[in-house]
């Protein structure tokens, strides 16, 4: 009977760890574009445009997927809001429209960043979400974003990524998109609010390499136990 307490604190400490990527899936709509020609200096709003080689209108449903990991490496910091940022971080986003991706297929470089605004300075005093890809090829840059505002300042308690996001603290939510052609830098711009969100993935417990080696020792101590007896 007296094995039995140390084995079960070795299980104990198998489900203390944590996971630390977090996933959702959101639904916004296009309300505003713009298109702007540096070229001609010609540009403004426009009900719909076909710069980044498929049909993007007001009015289009967008589709999208986003994580983040709470381990992200701190890229910058200043006035309250913090960026995050690291190659091998999991942080990813990506949307559709259609069914049909909007996202660079043959991206050479790709970036997901994370910034937490809590009573930054900035924002006057308010709470901030924000992730956002930049990419780019040979033919084209792009950019996606979602950010979530809130103007009391009492989402965050601190500017490091948070372990939980409860997305109902915000009263203001937003989507972009940009996209800019690197032979005539022609750049469509589209702007919209978000209309559901919806997690998708919540962090389940699991062993790190030190619970594994501290239930091994608790066991290793246990058969040397009994063979003593």
């Amino acid at each position: 009977m007296k094995k039995l307490p140390i084995l079960l604190a070795g299980l104990t400490m198998l489900g203390s760890a944590h996971a630390t990527v977090y996933q959702f899936d959101f639904t916004a709509k296009i309300q505003e574009m713009v298109e702007f020609s540096p070229l001609a200096f010609t540009g403004g709003a426009v009900a719909s445009s076909t710069l980044s080689g498929s049909l993007v209108s007001v009015g289009d449903n967008i589709i999208g997927h986003f994580s983040y990991d709470t381990e992200t490496g701190l890229f910058s910091s200043a006035g309250g809001s913090a960026m995050y940022a690291a190659p091998a971080a999991q942080n990813s986003l990506d949307a559709s429209i259609g069914g049909n991706s909007i996202g660079l297929s043959d991206a050479t470089y790709s970036s997901t960043n994370v910034q937490v605004a809590n009573n930054a300075a900035m924002l006057g005093g308010a709470d901030g979400f924000g992730i956002a890809n930049v990419s780019a090829n040979a033919f084209a840059s792009q950019m996606m974003a979602l950010s979530f505002f809130d103007k009391s300042g009492q989402v965050f308690n601190a500017s490091t990524m948070p372990g939980e996001l409860d997305f109902s603290g915000f009263n203001r939510s937003s989507f972009y998109y940009t996209y800019s052609s690197t032979a005539t830098h022609a750049m469509m711009g589209a702007n919209g609010s978000l209309t559901s969100i919806t997690v998708t993935e919540v962090p389940v417990p699991v062993p790190e390499p030190e619970t594994y080696a501290m239930l091994l020792a608790g066991l290793m101590a246990l058969g040397w136990k009994a063979r003593r007896r």
